[in-house]
């Protein structure tokens, strides 16, 4: 099994990490749990494809597998994707 493709996922320990750039247009290179450094709005693409904002995310985990973080919408900031 190659680490870098591994399926993310609230079950599994992260095996890696990486700065999210939120983008309207961009999936994330691997889905992917997220993790806030800041609060805020966050306006992100489910695994199963559904869009969703969660307003007012405190600091913390953001429980779900997301494949993008969108630009508009999103307000939260110092974003980690882990995986």
């Amino acid at each position: 099994m190659n680490p870098t493709s591994k399926e993310g996922g609230l079950d599994q320990p992260f095996w890696f990490g990486a700065p999210v750039v939120p983008d309207d247009h961009a999936d994330l290179p691997q889905a992917s749990t997220l993790y806030l450094g800041a609060e805020g709005d966050l306006c992100g693409v489910t695994l199963g494809g559904t869009e969703v904002t969660l307003k007012n995310h405190p600091i913390g985990y953001v429980l779900g597998v997301y494949v993008r973080v969108k630009e508009t919408g999103t307000t939260a900031g110092n974003i980690v994707a882990l995986w």
